[in-house]
C-alpha cells in the first residue's frame, strides 16, 4: 500500500512540473502588438507585446522566419501553467536587417499577421488592421 502511494505522488508531482514548466514552451497565438520603436541607426526594434487573452503573459520572442524582406517572429507563454508569470516580459528587442519592411506576428491556427511595414520614406508604420 505504502509502495502505491509513493509511486502515485511521484506521478503527480512529475505530471504538475511537466505542466508548470511545458508551458513555457508553447507558441502564444493570442498575443498584440501594443507600442514599438526602433534605434537611432535602424538596427534594432522593441516591440511591446502584450496577451489579449485574460490569461497568460509572454516570456520569449524569437525569429521564426526572415527572408524576401519579412521578419516572422513567434512569442512564447510564461512558465507556471495558464497564468504563469515565471519569466514574463512584454517588451522585446529584435535585429533589424536593411531589407526587412515587414513584420508578422504568429497567430493561432499556424498563420501570421502583419503588424508593422516599412513605408517608401523607410519609416516603419503600424499596419492598419492592427490598429
Amino acid at each position: 500500500m505504502k509502495k502505491k502511494m509513493v509511486i502515485g505522488i511521484i506521478v503527480a508531482v512529475v505530471l504538475c512540473g511537466g505542466y508548470f514548466i511545458g508551458s513555457g514552451f508553447l507558441r502564444n497565438g493570442s498575443v498584440y502588438m501594443d507600442g514599438y520603436s526602433v534605434s537611432g541607426d535602424g538596427r534594432e526594434i522593441t516591440l511591446d507585446i502584450d496577451v489579449a487573452a485574460s490569461r497568460g503573459y509572454i516570456r520569449k520572442m524569437e525569429i521564426s522566419q526572415q527572408m524576401g524582406g519579412k521578419l516572422y517572429i513567434d512569442c512564447y507563454s510564461a512558465f507556471g501553467g495558464i497564468n504563469g508569470r515565471i519569466g514574463a516580459k512584454n517588451s522585446f528587442t529584435l535585429p533589424l536587417d536593411e531589407d526587412t519592411t515587414m513584420i508578422g506576428i504568429y497567430r493561432n491556427k499556424n498563420a501570421y499577421q502583419e503588424v508593422l511595414h516599412k513605408d517608401e520614406d523607410g519609416i516603419w508604420r503600424r499596419t492598419q488592421a492592427n490598429g
